[in-house]
Order: structure tokens, then sequence, then C-alpha cells
């Protein structure tokens, strides 16, 4: 599934630049092969930019008056430059990276839900994964590869209660993105509510101490966050540049049904955006018995964290909810619902690869 929806997103991918390029539409050049080119728009440019030279000392005023590459979390780019300094090519070394991922995304989405589910279910929600409609990201040299990657592990060794497992990969996770920090909240429901909600008596509170205790190895995950404040107050002399930077992303904090309603009230763009916010969002709250609670907490905070900055990339942030994938597989039970979301999802993603791979802003 992986190698036969990658070689027809690159067939999509190559033509589609080829027939639009003589409208003048922005294709940026890497490489000297199309087919690896049509893989990094946007916000490439800014991870091969620190992969190769590091982050920019900036004053603050800096920071909020022009963009600057300390709005980008290091895991991703620091890990380009080591495979780029052993390739000599950081553009290839972002795409090997974040194609790596995805692949092991695939196989920690199947351990995770073969917990809960048969094996028709596991790989079904791999399919969804793959045909999802803004999936293409994840090829390219962008953090969602990455960032998927550590949260499935996060949550499956904390469901397998490897918990130092997954206090390392949440520390890699807070270092991913601004909202992987926030992954400490639904681990730490996986670890406490079944404590809670058994009676505690003495004799059992031996066994409790010992099952909570492993959960101080959750206690890494913020460290990752708070070392990257630390060096964007060694860059800037503000703890929280990153965020603030944000500013010349058009992105403020704001009321987020606010924000939603008014996205319905701008270009085709925000439109696009706002709709698929809503689809998501219906989705949740319609099937919220359907998953663990911890899965639905991980949902509703990675949608209406973004949100409350603005209506941007709402399909991308969406892309890396996991629990999605597996409430589809979950309600296409029989042949014809999951042909019909199969087939659309197919025909969407293909659709929106044209106009990702050449830079509109359909999809950010």
């Amino acid at each position: 599934m992986f190698f036969s929806t990658r070689i027809i997103l690159s067939i999509i991918g190559v033509l589609s630049r080829k027939v639009l390029s003589v409208y003048g539409t922005n294709q940026p050049i890497w490489t000297k092969h199309n087919w690896l080119d049509i893989w990094g728009v946007w916000d490439t440019g800014w991870y091969i930019g620190i992969s190769q030279h590091g982050y920019t000392p900036s004053s603050m005023y800096q920071v909020i008056s022009q963009q600057t590459n300390i709005a980008f979390f290091p895991l991703y780019p620091l890990i380009m430059r080591f495979l780029g300094l052993a390739t000599g090519n950081y553009y290839l070394a972002g795409l090997i990276i974040s194609n790596f991922c995805l692949i092991v995304s695939c196989v920690y989405l199947y351990r995770l839900v073969r917990l809960d589910y048969d094996e028709d279910i596991s790989i079904k929600s791999i399919k969804y994964l793959l045909l999802f409609p803004v999936s293409f990201i994840l090829s390219g040299v962008f953090t969602e590869s990455l960032y998927l990657t550590l949260t499935l592990m996060c949550f499956y060794y904390a469901r397998t209660g490897k918990w130092y497992l997954a206090g390392i990969a949440g520390f890699f996770l807070s270092l991913t993105r601004s909202t992987g920090v926030l992954v400490v909240l639904p681990l730490l429901y996986e670890g406490l509510m079944p404590l809670i909600r058994k009676d505690v008596s003495l004799k059992s509170l031996k066994n409790s101490l010992n099952k909570i205790l492993p959960l101080f190895y959750l206690s890494l995950i913020p460290l990752g966050t708070f070392s990257f404040m630390i060096f964007n107050y060694h860059l800037t002399g503000d703890f929280m540049a990153f965020a603030h930077s944000q500013v010349m992303w058009q992105r403020h904090f704001g009321n987020p049904l606010e924000i939603l309603i008014n996205g319905y009230h701008g270009d085709i763009y925000t439109t696009f955006e706002a709709v698929f916010a809503t689809i998501a969002m219906f989705i949740f709250i319609l099937f919220y018995r359907k998953i663990r609670f911890s899965y639905w907490l991980f949902c509703i905070y990675s949608i209406f964290v973004p949100l409350c900055t603005g209506i941007q990339s709402m399909p991308r942030f969406i892309l890396v909810i996991f629990p999605i994938y597996i409430l589809f597989a979950d309600i296409t039970k029989n042949r014809v619902s999951e042909d019909l979301v199969t087939l659309s999802f197919a025909l969407l993603q293909g659709f929106l690869m044209v106009f990702w791979t050449n830079s509109f802003n359909l999809v950010i």
C-alpha cells in the first residue's frame, strides 16, 4: 500500500507540474529530478535552511516583524542535518526521514489497533492513513511523518506498560512540534484512570504505588519543549520566541469557534480549511464512544489548539490525528461503505496533490 500510493502520487505530481508549468506556477527546484522535487513546497525551504545553517540569532523586534526560523521546532531539521552530511543532500535526507517514518507509523498504527481490534480493522486503518485526502504530506519534507511516528509510539508504549519508552518518545515528540508536549495529558489518563477507578485499600496501596511510579517517566515529555525554550532565550532573549514569531504567519490567539465560522466567510482557501476542520470535529463528536477516551482527548486538543491560532493548515494538523483512521476503519465494516470511503479518499487525494505540489494555497 505504501509503494503503490507513493508511485501513483508521484505520477500525478510530475504530470501536473509539467502541465501547469506553462501557467507560471511556483515549482521549487531542489534536485535535478522532478519526481523528487514534487515533494518539497512551502515550509520545506525553512527546514533545509535550518539543517544547513542552523538557527539565525534574532532580536525580539525581528521575531515579531519578519518571518524567522525560530518558529520551527528542531528535531526534524536536526536529523536532516546529520543525514544530510552523510548523503550530501539535505533535501534528500528530508525525503528519506519522512518516508521511513511513514512506514514506521504504519507498523505502530497496526500494533496499536491490534490491541483493541482484529486484523481487518488494523489493516483498514493503515489503508485510510495512506489514502487520507492530504496524506501526500507525509512523504514530503515536512515534520508530519516524524510527529505521527512519535505520537503512535507514545500511545503504544503507554498502552503496553512500557512507560520509560513512552517518556522517551514523548521527549522527542515535544521537540518536533509545539503541540507535542500536550501528549502528556492522554498518557497520564491512560496510566492513572485504571488506578482511580479501583478502590484503594491498605493492602493494595503498595501495588498501586508500584504502578504509579513508572508514570514519572512522563516527566521527560515537557523537558523537550523546555530545552527548546532555553535555546530560544539564548538565541533571542525570549523563552517563547517560537510562539511570538507566529504573528508573522498571521496566527493570533482567539476563540476557535469564531475562527472556524469566520473561515466560511473568507475566500475559497479558508472555506476549504473550515470545511475540513468541521468534518473532522463532527466525526470526533459523533463517534466519541467508539474510541478510548485518551484517544478522544488527543483528537480534541490536536484540532482545537491549532484552531485557536487560525484556520490555516487545518488539514495538515488533522492529518496526524491517528484515531480518525481507526474510526473510519470501524464504521466502514460493510463492503459498500468501505469501497465508497476508499474511492472518495483516493480521488480527493489525487486532486489535492495537484494543488499542493504546485504550491497553490489550498493545502499549506
